[in-house]
This record gives C-alpha cells, structure tokens and sequence, in this order.
C-alpha cells in the first residue's frame, strides 16, 4: 500500500466552490481546509454547524473534526450551539461518539 499526501489547504472560494457541489468528497476536502485554514471564524464555525446535520455521516464526522480545528486555531467558538449540535450528532451516529469526545477535549482545552 501506498500514501498519498493531499495538501488539505485551499481558499475560502474554493471550500465554497467545493461545498456547492453536494459531493461528499468534496464537501470533506472544503471542510478539512475550512478546519485548518479558514480565517473567518464566524463563516467557518456556522458552515461546520450546516454539514454537521449532514444525513452522511462521513461529512458529518469532518464537520465534527473542523469544529475541533477552528477552536485550536481560533481560541474561541460559540459553545452553545456547537454543543447542542455535536450532542444531536452523537444521537445521530452512535460511531461518532469518540470523535465529538475529542472535539468537546479541543474545545475545553482551547477556548
């Protein structure tokens, strides 16, 4: 088996770019730069809070991830309603549960 790196940074007219398509692939790449690189906080946090009601729970899982990402890099999300979201996902997809638990440890630990 091979790797093969992607680099997860694009702009932010590309992530918009990519989340208009409505392909899942698409939408996970936008979201994995959004978490990394996005610099509106604001635009970022509300668009992961979009896909985080996602039926796929692929995308979903992303949007958990970027949330995790915006709060280390930001030092700031608006915890109400990124808590009340990640708590529906985690009712959603039972999977998720140790991925919204990290994101909740990035949250504590960042903001």
């Amino acid at each position: 088996m091979s790797l093969h790196y992607q680099d997860p940074s694009m702009s932010h007219d590309e992530a918009t770019k990519l989340l208009a398509s409505d392909v899942n692939a698409n939408v996970i790449a936008a979201l994995v730069s959004i978490g990394l690189n996005e610099g509106d906080r604001i635009w970022a946090q509300n668009t992961c809070l979009k896909y985080l009601a996602s039926e796929a729970e692929s995308v979903a899982a992303s949007a958990v991830t970027a949330l995790g990402h915006l709060a280390r890099r930001h030092g700031k999300l608006d915890r109400e309603p990124v808590f009340l979201a990640l708590e529906n996902v985690k009712n959603k997809f039972p999977a998720l549960e140790g991925i919204v638990a990290d994101t909740l440890d990035d949250i504590d630990t960042f903001t």
